[in-house]
């Protein structure tokens, strides 16, 4: 049975506090356990997401609306951040407000039309969606990033974003090690190169995580 996601989140700052030479930007996780899902919360996830998803997901709410950590080394060399939704909240709230004309046509109808923010890095210009599309159930997850003029859609579902998240600990980019974009290209020079920092130190930063599937995936990319 997966633990109380938000205990895991508690876990995952007290892990990065541990780390010498790390400082905390800002830390906002709620106190206690999940909110209870309601009938009604039940009845939203299933419509949008399908008949199994609530039972999928159950293990992965917050107990506030949303979770916010940011953080990085005393050199600044790794760092990480993410702000991350409640799904319900995920659920209830408006489509992304803002249109790219550099997409082409069919991302950006489904960019204005179909995508709900989930978690982001606030003023990194990347986001990851829920994408909902009218009478049709639907668990895909879309990566944008302004940056770079990109929708990718992500080879993850809602459980397993979040356990990458925790595992990431929100470093910049890692969701483009989930999809089909080539980043060889010299344009994403900067993020690979940051990804390949941030892999490196993170076996010794943090000893009792498993990073072999990350730089598996991230040198296949390259």
């Amino acid at each position: 049975m997966i633990r109380d996601f938000p205990a895991r989140v508690r876990e995952l700052v007290a892990e990065l506090q541990s780390v010498p030479d790390l400082v905390m930007d800002s830390c906002h996780i709620g106190q206690g356990a999940a909110r209870e899902l309601t009938a009604e919360d039940a009845d939203v996830i299933r419509s949008a997401m399908g008949d199994g998803a609530v039972e999928d997901v159950r293990g992965y709410l917050l107990g506030t609306d949303h979770i916010q950590v940011a953080w990085h080394l005393d050199d600044h060399s790794v760092y990480g951040e993410f702000h991350l939704k409640d799904l319900r909240n995920c659920l209830a709230g408006g489509y992304l407000p803002y249109a790219d004309a550099r997409l082409s046509p069919v991302e950006q109808r489904v960019m204005g039309e179909e995508l709900k923010t989930l978690e982001e890095a606030p003023g990194s210009g990347r986001l990851t969606a829920l994408r909902l599309r009218l009478e049709a159930e639907c668990r895909e997850l879309w990566f944008y990033d302004t940056n770079h003029r990109r929708l990718a859609l992500l080879d993850l579902d809602y459980p397993s974003y979040l356990e990458n998240l925790l595992i990431t600990k929100g470093i910049p980019g890692w969701q483009y090690l989930f999809t089909d974009t080539d980043i060889r290209h010299r344009e994403f020079h900067a993020i690979v190169r940051q990804l390949e920092r941030s892999l490196d130190s993170f076996p010794d930063l943090f000893p009792h995580h498993d990073y072999s599937d990350l730089r598996e995936r991230l040198e296949a990319r390259l």
